[in-house]
């Protein structure tokens, strides 16, 4: 299966002692295919994999990957601080039958593009799995240049994709329409979704997706009729909800649209910061001036 389209980053659902909630996991995913994402991420950003253990990453791509069962592509993240590490991983999401990996490069210590192009080649030497490289800078301390993405994909042909998260518009313009046949776009962040959109992004891999896939659906396929009211119409009711969710942490925002629209994922893991009573009621109200339809059904 080809990765396009809406790729939920699926949030890790935990249970009341803080452990992973297995079934709560296997529904998201069931509701995720319902309302109707194309793909998820397991074990990415929003997943929470920065609070996660080597272990806990492999239970996750192992249960999102089986209870797809093939009605869904699996993008794993696989990205580590180490090569080592990010090799077991990605290796285990092959064994898996992952459809493809995602990854960021390691953070902390700092790297450069050399570096960094090291860690994708010995990823890329490691499995057979296509790779999306991820592109984060805010967290990661590296941005991942169109310059260094053309010769990523040029120079190791398993990296057909790339995550694009920095919210640069002109790096986006110029893959989309200048190296759309060396590296296939996928915007990573929530505020350029209508350019992405109008320019005709291919995909797209979005938290908000976790329980608002029917208007991303919407949205991807406006996007494709190149059918701009609609694409307009519906951005227009989740900006707000998306200009909240950047106000405080994004995780915590996610998880917390999903517990008051039915999906049990619980809270996010310590040391990220939980919503607020406060919060949670500006979230609730900008929710209820959504169209149900644009929402999961879960709600419904």
């Amino acid at each position: 299966m080809a990765l396009k389209g809406v790729l939920s980053a699926i949030v890790t659902p935990f249970d009341s002692n803080g452990e992973i909630d297995e079934s709560a996991l296997r529904a998201l995913v069931d509701q995720g295919i319902e309302d109707g994402v194309d793909g998820f991420v397991p074990a990415g950003g929003t997943g929470e994999f920065s609070v996660l253990s080597h272990q806990e990453r492999i239970k996750l791509v192992n249960v999102v990957v089986e209870q797809t069962a093939g009605r869904a592509t699996v993008l794993a993240h696989t990205g580590a601080t180490s090569s080592r590490e990010a090799i077991e991983l990605s290796r285990h999401a092959e064994r898996a039958g992952a459809t493809g990996i995602m990854l960021a490069t390691p953070y902390y210590e700092r790297i450069g593009y050399e570096e960094a192009f090291a860690y994708y080649a010995a990823v890329a030497d490691a499995t057979n799995l296509p790779i999306c490289a991820y592109n984060f800078p805010p967290s990661t301390g590296l941005h991942l240049n169109v310059d260094f993405l053309v010769r990523l994909a040029t120079e190791i042909p398993q990296v057909k994709y790339v995550k694009d998260s920095s919210a640069d518009i002109g790096q986006m313009n110029t893959l989309l329409y200048e190296h759309a046949d060396k590296i296939t776009f996928f915007n990573g962040e929530d505020i350029i979704m209508l350019p992405a959109l109008t320019l005709g992004a291919p995909g797209m891999v979005m938290g908000i997706a976790n329980f608002a896939a029917p208007a991303l659906a919407t949205l991807f396929k406006a996007s494709q009729t190149k059918d701009d009211a609609t694409i307009a119409s519906v951005w227009r009711q989740i900006n707000p909800l998306i200009r909240v969710l950047g106000q405080a942490s994004y995780n915590s925002g996610v998880k917390a649209a999903c517990e008051l629209l039915g999906l049990r994922v619980g809270s996010v893991r310590a040391p990220i910061p939980a919503y607020t009573q406060a919060q949670n009621e500006t979230l609730k109200n900008v929710l209820s001036k959504i169209d149900p339809a644009l929402l999961t059904k879960a709600a419904r």
